[in-house]
């Protein structure tokens, strides 16, 4: 099995409308890496169900201070881009994941998909890492930031 290299993005408001702008154009055919989704997530207490993503995403955009982690599978084959995770932090935010295959946080690709995505979404904190989720907090995942790779902010790559 292939390693990712993930990089994240905080966005500072939940939007399913983003999200769904974001598939559209970044993995168009896509598909969900869970069959259902208890809210609380982790928990032998659950208060609801949801079957299918849509009827999620719209509930956390409602309840902000709800955290959640959500994985999809990018159908692409041809894509660099081959899973999407979405972290809903506890404070109202959303913090998208970008993995591509390979083991250097460094590497040209790992840098053209970081920096392709972190202009999309136009976010102020993003940073890359091998394999390991995002805090479920935004004031967390800035300091998980500090102590990750951050590319050079004036960095310029042709995208």
């Amino acid at each position: 099995m292939p390693q990712y290299i993930d990089s994240y993005y905080l966005v500072n408001q939940r939007s399913s409308c983003l999200i769904e702008k974001f598939f559209h154009d970044f993995a168009p055919s896509h598909r969900e890496l869970a069959c259902d989704y208890p809210v609380p997530q982790y928990s032998d207490d659950t208060e609801i169900t949801f079957f299918n993503t849509k009827e999620l995403l719209s509930y956390l955009d409602q309840n902000p201070t709800i955290d959640y982690i959500i994985y999809w599978e990018n159908l692409d084959n041809t894509s660099e881009l081959k899973q999407i995770t979405l972290q809903y932090t506890d404070d109202g935010k959303m913090i998208f994941g970008a993995s591509i295959y390979g083991n250097e946080v460094d590497s040209k690709e790992s840098l053209l998909m970081f920096y392709k995505v972190k202009r999309y979404l136009n976010v102020d904190y993003a940073c890359i890492t091998g394999e390991e989720p995002p805090p479920g907090n935004s004031e967390e995942f800035i300091r998980f930031c500090e102590q990750r790779y951050v590319p050079l902010k004036n960095f310029d790559i042709n995208l």
